[in-house]
């Protein structure tokens, strides 16, 4: 069965209804929060600038999102809305991948595909409006490297959780490189996660 991505995004939209008075929102296993994006650009950004160390600031960033995403999105994995929903729709481990991209479009982190994918190799993902892009060209005008830290992690995350081996030691064994941004000028930004070096 293929992946319906309107239907994940549809039971993502109704759930996030359900929301905690401090702007909580229990959804796929998982707490959500409404966070503007400028906000979250605006602390990225300026962590980077103000560590005058790119490369470091740059590596720091994005093993935060990898982390982030790997722990998320092990939660939204072993969920009642992932049983209920998703599981049904999948037949294999490529499935889980372009299922978590769907649930990645839902929670409103880009308009997301995947390129390509090798099972356990390599994976190839597409944004065709990233906000961590749009903010740093805005902010600071063309920039000189990728700077959608948030959205690489995330893809080296994904391969980790399906292809890296059990919860929760398999965090890391893949890494992602951004070889096009929005941000340089580019039409696209995209990610290319492949398993991690030693």
């Amino acid at each position: 069965m293929a992946i319906d991505t309107d239907k994940i995004v549809h039971a993502v939209m109704h759930g996030s209804r359900i929301r905690e008075e401090k702007g909580i929102i229990p959804l796929f296993g998982v707490y959500l929060s409404m966070i503007p994006v400028d906000f979250y650009n605006k602390i990225s950004f300026g962590f980077e600038k103000q560590m005058q160390q790119p490369d470091e600031a740059e590596s720091l960033l994005v093993n935060a999102a990898q982390e982030c995403g790997y722990a998320t999105f092990a939660g939204v994995r072993s969920s009642r809305e992932w049983a209920e929903v998703v599981q049904p729709m999948i037949s294999n481990d490529k499935d889980q991948i372009y299922s978590f991209v769907s649930i990645a479009i839902a929670f409103g982190w880009g308009d997301l595909g995947v390129r390509e994918l090798i099972p356990g190799e390599k994976l190839v993902m597409r944004a065709s409006d990233s906000y961590e892009a749009k903010g740093y060209w805005d902010a600071y005008g063309r920039a000189d490297a990728g700077k959608c830290y948030m959205l690489r992690g995330v893809a080296a995350a994904f391969m980790d959780l399906v292809y890296g081996g059990e919860y929760p030691d398999g965090c890391f064994r893949y890494k992602a490189l951004e070889t096009h941004c929005q941000a340089k000028g580019d039409p696209y930004c995209e990610f290319v996660a492949r398993k991690a070096a030693g």
